[in-house]
């Protein structure tokens, strides 16, 4: 449910305010964590395990392999670090980060 509305809203967004978009849903969502207002389900851990993931390489940080994440969602996660790179907002080498970090499982 939760990443329905995220996948949402972020796939409507222009490639530049994607990555402050992840920032405050990620704050917000911390937020409702912290205040008992949310569960860390897997569509919270997706979203926040991906914002994580673009953090880093956007900094430059080596990103190591991570855990399983619905199908589904990997493909908006692909979608996304392809308008990412495009935007030049992360480096090209990114998507092949991305498929270390995440296999398809």
């Amino acid at each position: 449910m939760v990443f329905g509305a995220f996948s949402k809203t972020v796939g409507h967004l222009p490639s530049e305010a994607i990555i402050r978009a992840l920032d405050l849903e990620c704050q917000m969502l911390r937020d409702d964590l912290e205040h008992n207002r949310l569960d860390l389900d897997e569509d919270t851990s997706s979203i926040l395990y991906f914002s994580q993931f673009i953090k880093m390489v956007k900094n430059g940080q080596a990103v190591r392999r991570a855990r399983f994440l619905p199908l589904d969602h990997l493909e908006f996660y692909r979608e996304t670090i392809v308008k990412l790179i495009q935007a030049k907002e992360l480096p090209s080498s990114a998507m092949d980060q991305f498929q270390n970090a995440f296999p398809a499982s």
